[in-house]
Formats: structure tokens, C-alpha cells, sequence
């Protein structure tokens, strides 16, 4: 769902640029427009590698999404909080506690690969 919102997210960045977050106008002043844009393209790419590694068991590709999602759900937390304040306060959490979602994923699947190397590495030692 992460993944599926961070695309829906990105997309509306790119296509309404600064509109997309009053958060993001109110924290970013001029340059609000184009950082909406870049962080739509960055964000939507991160959730469609995601969608991608995760459905067609490719870790090497769901990892850079996680990346890409961890980066765009922290920006918005940021620049939400930093252009509404009190009231950017439900949407900055929600994104700060999707960041720490997207973390704690890497963390899982970089665990999980280096036991899955540790197994082969003794299998192949006897």
C-alpha cells in the first residue's frame, strides 16, 4: 500500500507540481514548482520499483524503490510540517511513520540476504 501510494503521490506531483502540497509551496516559497516535480518523478519511480522487486521477486530492484520511498515520504514529512505546522502535524506523521516503515523493510530484506549468503557459504565449505 506504501508503494501504491507513494506512485498515486508522485504522479500528482508531477502532473500538479507546487499544487500538489500546500505544505510544500508554504516551506519551499519559489522553487516549490520544480522540487514538486522532481520529488513526483522520484517518488512514483521508488513505488514502481518497489511494486515491481516485490511482485516479481527482485530484491535488487525493491531495494532502490525503498530507497526512492524512504527519500519522498521524509521530504513531505519535512516540508509538511515546515509549511503548515500544527496543522501539517497528521500528515507528517503519517509520512514520517512510512519512512521508518520503508527503513525497517531494508533492513528486513538486507537481513534476510546476508543469512541466505552466510547458509550457502557453510553448504558449500562441507
Amino acid at each position: 500500500m506504501a508503494a501504491g501510494a507513494a506512485v498515486v503521490l508522485g504522479g500528482l506531483g508531477v502532473v500538479l507540481g507546487d499544487d500538489v502540497s500546500q505544505g510544500m509551496t508554504n516551506s519551499l516559497y519559489s522553487t516549490a514548482g520544480v522540487m514538486a516535480h522532481l520529488w513526483g518523478i522520484m517518488f512514483a519511480a521508488g513505488g514502481l520499483l518497489k511494486l515491481y522487486g516485490l511482485y516479481w521477486h527482485r530484491s535488487t530492484v525493491e531495494i532502490p524503490g525503498l530507497w526512492m520511498m524512504t527519500g519522498g515520504y521524509a521530504f513531505y514529512c519535512i516540508t509538511v510540517l515546515a509549511g503548515l505546522g500544527v496543522h501539517g502535524l497528521a500528515a507528517g506523521i503519517i509520512s514520517a511513520a512510512l519512512t521508518i516503515g520503508c527503513l525497517l523493510k531494508v533492513r528486513l530484506i538486507m537481513r534476510r540476504a546476508r543469512a541466505a549468503v552466510r547458509l550457502h557459504d557453510s553448504e558449500g565449505s562441507e
